[in-house]
């Protein structure tokens, strides 16, 4: 059994096609979309249609529940919020709203086995699930989030592996019996490699095991689309990747 799962594609038409291209390529036998479908990016509503009419299984995340509610957290966000609700119909919201939170996968009749899927965290589409401290102390030079406190997120979660986004770093740690699996984004990296990601999970029979996959797609082409759309902050958008060929909007 092999599970393609990928996240966080932000309106970024052709980072999202150049995945699911690859996926055909190696092939999968579901494929699960895990959230963060439309915001920040060029064509929210033709992400959205590829997206429906593939028929993925679909998960629902943070910035989804601000474009359907047309509220967004970080008010900085509010603009680009109100251009990507506006290129959706009413028929595109109300599926986006329709989401579910999460989605088991069971290889077998123990719980114990099973993948879990969700956006962030296994409770909400908000809190983030931090790679170990180590790894924290070496890129933000701070424990953002104690091992101890990330035991006590996930009390109560019966699973073999829990795979999220959100958090745009491909990571993949073992916490007592779970394995934490950061599948990252299609778009919008944040670990420095402009590439489109996404994880495919193997079940062997015996356990699951995970790899990251990286996958190049044409910047250029999702520059023009920001010119020709201007959403709120195209400008910016298109200089950072002319510049690095990727775009992250500041202090999301």
């Amino acid at each position: 059994m092999h599970i393609a799962i990928l996240s966080d594609v932000h309106g970024n038409l052709s980072a999202f096609e150049a995945v699911l291209n690859e996926i055909e390529r190696v092939g999968a036998d579901m494929l699960v979309f895990a959230g963060d479908l439309c915001l920040f990016g060029p064509r929210p509503a033709e992400c959205l249609r590829l997206l429906r009419d593939g028929r993925i299984a679909s998960l629902r995340g943070n910035t989804d529940e601000w474009v359907v509610s047309q509220d967004a957290m970080h008010p900085q966000f509010q603009a680009a919020l109100n251009w990507t609700a506006g290129q959706l119909v009413e028929a595109e919201l109300n599926w986006l709203g329709r989401l579910p939170f999460s989605l088991r996968v069971s290889p077998t009749e123990k719980a114990a086995d099973d993948l879990l899927i969700v956006h962030a965290n296994p409770h909400n589409v908000n809190d983030i699930l931090y790679p170990a401290e180590d790894f924290q102390i070496a890129r933000y030079g701070e424990i953002r989030q104690t091992d101890q406190a990330l035991r006590d997120r996930l009390s109560g979660v019966e699973a073999a592996v829990l795979a999220f986004g959100h958090l745009h770093i491909p990571n993949v740690r073992s916490l007592g019996s779970i394995t934490l699996v950061n599948v990252s984004s299609v778009s919008m990296p944040g670990d420095g490699d402009g590439r489109a990601k996404f994880a495919l999970l193997k079940w062997d029979g015996s356990g699951w095991q995970a790899t990251h996959h990286r996958v190049v797609y044409t910047g250029e082409v999702e520059a023009e689309a920001f010119r020709a759309n201007r959403p709120p902050g195209w400008e910016e958008a298109v200089a950072a990747l002319e510049k690095q060929g990727y775009y992250y909007p500041q202090k999301i």
